[in-house]
């Protein structure tokens, strides 16, 4: 039973319980309601700095593509939390396939605004909020890819550190074209590597561009690299020789009948009406990055080299050393074989079958040097046509063949003559071997007879004994290719425009 007096208090009770209750719930209300106005001033700090920088990034992408223009930018943030400074913050360089300097190597600096973990930053033409993975693209840079061209507009960034939160001056200084003087990129690999704390905007810019498949992506090294353009080998089958250094008789009783042009000497007398000249300007791209992509694409994907007969696709492997025949049917359509290391042939050959009535091609692409002899070493074609057969090598590789027949192509072309000898000389087929009277040579035909049918394009050669070399006049219409699948292609590039633009950053 309750009594009178505990009547009394349960209504005081109750209402001291509900009178608690509103106010913790009251409490409550006011610190969510604090948070979120917290929260929605950070949003629209940052959101004003972000417009602040895009403006910022206007001005200056307009005053760096002008002769001499100088402009008052406000940036309005002299009440802010962050502060504004020009840092140094990555680089970016332009390479291109066959050529030995970058087109452009260049540190980029960034005017950057930065309050504890927020950074917005103008570098290269774009403005980007965040660093590192989180990084992201606010307002794109001017590189563009349109049309099998790509125009690369960098802005150099020169001033204090130290730059005010109000009003920036931006003074135009000078312009530079660096892919002015450089050779046509048509046909060559272009990269475009950046560091950048500010990768992944880049990335994402780049992306959107030319598309994923061709821009990777360093998150270790704060890096993104762009890959454009399509290899085509500059050169082409017109004579029996093209060679980087000499071409000379080793002894014997050698024969030519076709053109020599080669970079040194030629002391070998080619059948009239062809030339053989020395002192000729020869000036062929390297396929060393061409094959370098061509492995990366395709080897993964390719068969591998099982039994002595090969037929229409892809195959790889790490070296080709034959004790038997290898038969490449081109019946059915072409056939590539990526062998990353050497190619040897003992007494073996490669016997390339019913391409005739066709345009079917087999092409061989190797890391490595090449050696055959043993009296039946070599390659033959079912229909005597040597665009059968073509033979890719780096500016590295190596060639000799004695007592033995080829009809095909070799192209490997290079800067300089290659150093080292013919790994597979020595331990392999010594057969073959040019020493020690020409061990300067790239190229060793004939330590026996060799018959020898249609062109190389190489280094310096070494033709001895009872060697003839016979150039076929219908390889004038071949092209050297390289079979890279189209999936694996990157977009075309034929125009490449670099302007680097020098503007003055100071305070005001």
């Amino acid at each position: 039973m309750i009594d009178r007096a505990d009547r009394g208090l349960t209504p005081v009770l109750a209402l001291t319980i509900i009178i608690g209750m509103v106010a913790v719930a009251s409490i409550g209300i006011v610190l969510v309601g604090t948070g979120a106005l917290t929260t929605s001033s950070d949003q629209l700090e940052d959101e004003r700095v972000e417009q602040s920088f895009v403006n910022l990034g206007s001005e200056l992408n307009t005053v760096a593509a002008s002769s001499d223009d100088t402009r008052s930018v406000a940036l309005g943030l002299a009440d802010a939390n962050g502060g504004v400074s020009l840092v140094e913050s990555g680089h970016i360089t332009v390479t291109a396939s066959g050529l030995e300097d970058p087109i452009i190597d260049e540190p980029m600096r960034a005017i950057e605004y930065r309050d504890g973990e927020t950074v917005v930053a103008y570098e290269g033409g774009g403005v980007f909020h965040g660093t590192g993975a989180q990084a992201r693209l606010i307002s794109a840079p001017q590189a563009e890819y349109r049309q099998d061209a790509f125009r690369l507009p960098i802005t150099r960034l020169e001033g204090v550190e130290s730059v005010s939160n109000d009003r920036v001056r931006l003074s135009k200084v000078q312009s530079d074209r660096p892919s002015r003087d450089i050779p046509s990129v048509a046909g060559r690999f272009v990269t475009i590597t950046i560091e950048s704390p500010y990768y992944a905007g880049w990335a994402a810019h780049y992306e959107r561009q030319v598309g994923d498949q061709y821009v990777t992506v360093d998150h270790a090294n704060q890096t993104v690299a762009v890959l454009l353009g399509q290899p085509d080998p500059d050169g082409s089958y017109d004579g029996a020789v093209t060679a980087v250094g000499d071409v000379l008789d080793n002894g014997g009783n050698p024969s030519v009948n076709g053109s020599i042009s080669a970079t040194g000497n030629v002391n070998i007398t080619c059948e009239a009406p062809a030339n053989c000249t020395g002192g000729e300007d020869v000036d062929l791209r390297p396929l060393d990055d061409d094959i370098a992509y061509l492995f990366e694409t395709s080897a993964g994907d390719a068969q591998s080299i099982d039994g002595s007969t090969l037929e229409n696709g892809t195959y790889y492997a790490d070296e080709l050393l034959r004790d038997d025949d290898l038969e490449i049917d081109l019946s059915e359509g072409d056939v590539t074989v990526l062998v990353d290391g050497n190619i040897g042939l003992d007494n073996t050959k490669i016997e390339v079958v019913d391409g005739a009535g066709t345009d079917h091609v087999a092409r061989m692409y190797t890391t490595g040097d090449v050696a055959m002899g043993g009296g039946s070493g070599g390659v033959t074609v079912e229909s005597d046509d040597p665009q059968r057969f073509q033979l890719y090598g780096t500016s590295e590789m190596k060639f000799a063949i004695g007592q033995g027949t080829f009809t095909g192509t070799i192209y490997a072309p290079r800067d300089e003559p290659a150093e080292g000898t013919n790994e597979l000389v020595g331990e392999y087929l010594t057969n073959a071997d040019c020493s020690p009277d020409a061990d300067w040579a790239d190229v060793c035909i004939g330590t026996g007879s060799v018959d020898f049918t249609g062109s190389i394009i190489s280094g310096p050669m070494s033709i001895a004994q009872n060697a003839k070399l016979t150039y076929d006049p219908s390889l004038s219409t071949v092209e050297p290719t390289i079979a890279i699948p189209p999936e694996h292609l990157p977009p075309k590039l034929d125009h490449l425009t670099v302007v680097v633009h020098e503007v003055a950053v100071e305070s005001e």
